[in-house]
């Protein structure tokens, strides 16, 4: 006669999480798993375990405040080894190195990718003075504050037009359907380039914004993208030159104009028209695009704040500024230094690269109270403005532009008296340089 095991059980028993009979050898096994502590050595990994930060990588595409916060209080002056570059996350250094353009250049471009390789030699924002003193002057007529708002009543009507033709739609993709056109009308206008290219420019736009997630640099149709990119740009340079030279307005108020003049005049080399051409086209799409789906994403997240803001739309250009801050499109740029530097006691060597997180700054506690909320009542000062524009002689003299085209936006999807919802799963740029969707599916509902 065979023996039972000790602990051999003739009752079937029941899983308690799956409901599934157990063969009844296995409840001893089981029970034993449910009450045993098996004792274990504790191994402390290393103190920077949990602390990693690479812009690269999935963990900061999908969601990087919480590094960021970690870098701000354990590594404001961090490191990363995986890509030689030292990275600054607190306000008040990223603000300092800004500043700094005599020691921190910008001649390696403002991404570590190398983006601005296929750019033409007069890429604004891979100079420095005298070149960048001169490139920048030639525009700066184009980035008046009288001339942007100008642009308000067409802004305006392209917006209610995108809009009609969204509500028409039984599938709506907001990145390609509004986002996108809407920000391409602003920027054509802007360069001089004809409106009637605008879907020959959107691919290509799209194109030259693919990257790897977790890879560096730019891939290879990305790259023919940016100098196909150029090779229009200088026919409709090459175009409005000779409109000039038959007698054509040379005071028309658009960069292609403005810079061919200040060409004629000696002050821009005839080498760099292109170049600062594409630059701006470029600059004027991809952040505010990102802004306006990240408009839409604060949406969805806030619907009651859809309301609040239709009730009291004077908010709106506030309303603007806190997107601008809790989800910045320009999440990094970068320099190099001249010579040695020093943040919070922490000395970076000569000839380094150095990001500048300035979604990081935006949320530093230090400077903006409960950073992690969204609060539209927030004092903005001079002491705790965004620095989603940068700062000093290389902020982005598109700002003006970017908060118009966002205001005129936000009023006339208001004015729609909707709940608009994101429906679906949207898809983030891969470019690690600008937060936004390239693929915002939405819905428009009558609202309650």
């Amino acid at each position: 006669m065979s023996q039972e095991p000790e602990n051999y059980s003739s009752t079937p028993a029941v899983c308690p999480y799956s409901g599934a009979t157990l063969p009844r050898q296995s409840v001893s096994n089981f029970e034993a798993s449910e009450t045993t502590t098996v004792a274990s050595k504790i191994i402390a990994p290393p103190a920077d375990a949990n602390i990693f930060y690479d812009p690269l990588t999935f963990a900061d595409y999908d969601h990087p405040y919480d590094v960021y916060r970690q870098l701000r209080d354990s590594a404001p002056v961090y490191f990363s080894p995986r890509l030689g570059v030292w990275v600054l996350s607190r306000y008040e250094d990223v603000q300092a190195a800004f500043k700094n353009h005599e020691q921190m250049i910008s001649s390696k471009g403002n991404d570590i990718d190398g983006t601005h390789d296929s750019y033409g030699k007069g890429n604004l924002v891979a100079q420095d003075p005298p070149r960048h003193t001169a490139l920048r002057q030639a525009v700066r007529r184009v980035f008046a504050l009288r001339e942007i708002l100008s642009k308000e009543d067409g802004l305006r009507e392209v917006a209610r037009e995108l809009i009609r033709d969204m509500k028409s739609k039984d599938s709506v993709d907001f990145a390609s359907d509004f986002a996108l056109p809407f920000a391409f009308s602003a920027s054509t206008s802007l360069v001089g380039l004809p409106k009637k290219d605008i879907p020959f420019l959107l691919e290509h736009l799209v194109r030259s914004m693919e990257r790897s997630v977790g890879e560096l640099g730019v891939p290879e149709d990305a790259a023919v993208s940016n100098e196909e990119a150029e090779v229009y740009i200088q026919e409709v340079v090459d175009q409005r030159l000779a409109e000039i030279a038959e007698g054509d307005d040379i005071n028309r108020s658009d960069v292609i104009t403005q810079v061919v003049a200040a060409s004629e005049k000696g002050k821009v080399d005839a080498d760099e028209i292109v170049g600062l051409t594409h630059l701006i086209y470029s600059a004027s799409i991809d952040a505010p695009s990102a802004l306006l789906t990240n408009i839409m994403y604060v949406f969805d997240k806030f619907p009651n704040m859809v309301k609040f803001l239709r009730e009291t739309p004077s908010m709106i250009p506030q309303f603007v500024e806190e997107v601008l801050r809790y989800e910045t499109p320009g999440q990094n740029v970068s320099r190099q230094t001249t010579e040695e530097v020093t943040f919070q006691g922490i000395t970076i060597p000569a000839d380094s690269r150095v990001m500048l997180l300035q979604g990081s700054a935006n949320r530093d506690e230090r400077v903006f109270e409960n950073p992690d909320i969204f609060d539209i009542t927030r004092d903005f000062t001079k002491a705790s403005k965004i620095i989603s524009f940068g700062d000093g002689i290389h902020a982005c003299m598109g700002a003006p532009l970017a908060r118009l085209m966002a205001k005129v936006a936000v009023e006339e999807l208001i004015a729609q008296g909707d709940e608009i919802r994101i429906v679906g799963f949207p898809q983030r740029w891969a470019k690690q340089l600008v937060r936004g969707f390239s693929f915002q599916p939405i819905k428009f509902y009558p609202a309650n």
